[in-house]
């Protein structure tokens, strides 16, 4: 079971749409997936139609109410499951950082080929907690200066994780790619000046992203010739390759 956690702590830069997109891709190579939605807003939830304050979350889960296991509800696609977030989750008491990790632990080795996190734009700990329990952290980051200056922060409060999990990295996905001067220098800056670790995989800008968020569906199932659903192909090829190593 690999754990991978999507967050920027910089909104706007298709977090969610990554998580969706590479857990459907996942689960539709025939991996068993589970995705955690750690986003108080939800919007994983919602996407995937399970947003329900009625029902079981990651907020109970964290609070000791009942186990993550009991908190999983299966979605309408085969192979992918779901445990939703909802607005509590903001104000949730967390009592240790490897708490989340625990949880997923105790489900088994053998109960999902990967587990993907989706979080909230914030170094709040409930986002804290999602980094501790990653294998590998995505960060999903559009080419603007002010994305790429904020890099430097995310890599800071990075450092903080690897006290309770010394083997989770990081690595930078490309994300709103357009074929434009600022984009192409933007690129060139992350390779040559800072050397983050990134994906060769970069995600195009579409409007079917959009498309796919209002139809709450997956690239694959309402716009699988689009750029983006190409591109999101790729880069779920690149992760199976990548945790594999």
């Amino acid at each position: 079971m690999k754990v991978i956690t999507i967050m920027n702590y910089k909104g706007g830069v298709g977090k969610t749409a990554t998580a969706v997109n590479l857990s459907y891709n996942l689960s539709e190579r025939g991996y068993k997936t589970l995705l955690i939605d750690c986003d108080p807003q939800g919007n994983a939830s919602y996407f995937y139609g399970k947003y329900d304050e009625k029902k079981k979350s990651l907020t109970g889960v964290l609070q000791g109410m009942y186990t993550l296991e009991t908190a999983i509800r299966r979605t309408k696609f085969k192979n992918l499951d779901i445990v939703q977030a909802d607005r509590k989750l903001e104000f949730v008491k967390i009592y240790s950082p490897i708490e989340l990790k625990d949880q997923i632990h105790q489900l088994g080795e053998d109960r999902y080929d990967y587990v993907i996190l989706d979080c909230h734009p914030t170094f709040e700990l409930y986002t804290k907690i999602a980094l501790v329990a990653a294998d590998l952290c995505v960060v999903p980051v559009k080419l603007d200066q002010n994305s790429i200056n904020g890099l430097a922060f995310f890599d800071e409060h990075f450092q903080d994780v690897l006290d309770y999990n010394r083997n989770c990295e990081y690595k930078i996905l490309v994300t709103m790619w357009r074929k434009t001067k600022a984009n192409k220098e933007g690129l060139m800056e992350l390779l040559r000046k800072n050397q983050y670790p990134m994906f060769q995989s970069v995600i195009r800008n579409s409007t079917s992203v959009d498309a796919s968020t209002y139809k709450r569906k997956p690239l694959k199932k309402c716009a699988s010739r689009s750029n983006a659903c190409m591109d999101y192909e790729n880069f779920t090829s690149e992760i199976i390759e990548e945790v594999s190593k």
